[in-house]
């Protein structure tokens, strides 16, 4: 079994975003601002690992929208490669998450369904396991997004963050919807506000642009902050994977000194 817990920390996860059962990245998560990229999505997943990448972040925007969803893709990705695959997009039923577990997936990411229904969230990480589960925060401004970033949750930061906790949740996935997509850089003041205000440990995402952007979000070189994905600076070559990793190495590094 793929397992995240020999990872190194802070780690760098290339994200895959299917739709339809293409590879694809929207800006700001708008269903009309799709930006399609070639390849079957467990090509490009075995690309990313042959560039060195030690884990991988795949997201079902479909399914996130409630249009059909890329369930079968997702599992062929997590058997095409050697590395952990976390997912998420859509999960708001046991049997999807069971399909995605026993099918190879390493962690399943929540997002809508916990964040509506707390004891489903606190049912599934009893069942499942504090490693297994991850729940999505989606901020824009200082509200939570769900259902594919389209609704407000009727939750603010703090409020989510108290729920999860409850629950028993001990990762989150931190992504500021009105960077995700645009290259125009990471909120590094809501990392910093998350690590903060939770005691869990978080992945930062969205506005990766450039290697600085990279930089910036592992220089808050916290205990709890596990890494950051990247999507589409690396598909259009405004980062390469390899200057990201050695980056996170560099700070690993660091942070035993």
């Amino acid at each position: 079994m793929k397992s995240f817990v020999n990872l190194h920390f802070p780690a760098v996860f290339p994200a895959i975003d299917v739709r339809g059962g293409r590879c694809v990245r929207l800006i700001q998560g708008k269903r009309s601002a799709e930006i399609e990229y070639g390849g079957e999505p467990a090509d490009v997943a075995r690309r990313w690992v042959a560039l060195g990448a030690e884990c991988l972040h795949v997201i079902d925007l479909g399914a996130a929208f409630g249009e059909s969803s890329s369930r079968d893709a997702i599992i062929a990705i997590a058997n095409a490669v050697p590395v952990p695959v976390q997912t998420g997009g859509g999960i708001r039923d046991e049997d999807t998450m069971d399909r995605l577990l026993d099918g190879g997936v390493t962690r399943v990411i929540l997002g809508t369904k916990a964040l509506r229904d707390p004891v489903f969230l606190k049912r599934a990480v009893k069942k499942h396991g504090q490693d297994t589960i991850m729940v999505s925060i989606d901020v824009a401004g200082d509200r939570v997004r769900t259902a594919g970033w389209e609704e407000d949750s009727g939750l603010g930061i703090e409020d989510a963050i108290r729920l999860v906790e409850t629950a028993g949740v001990e990762r989150l996935l931190v992504t500021a919807t009105d960077r995700d997509g645009t290259l125009a850089g990471p909120r590094i003041d809501l990392v910093e506000r998350v690590l903060e205000e939770c005691a869990v440990r978080i992945v930062a995402a969205g506005g990766i642009g450039k290697i600085e952007d990279v930089e910036a979000v592992l220089s808050i070189r916290h205990p709890r902050l596990d890494g950051v994905v990247i999507g589409r600076a690396l598909y259009e070559g405004a980062v390469h994977l390899e200057d990201a990793l050695a980056c996170a190495a560099a700070h690993r590094r660091e942070g035993r000194r």
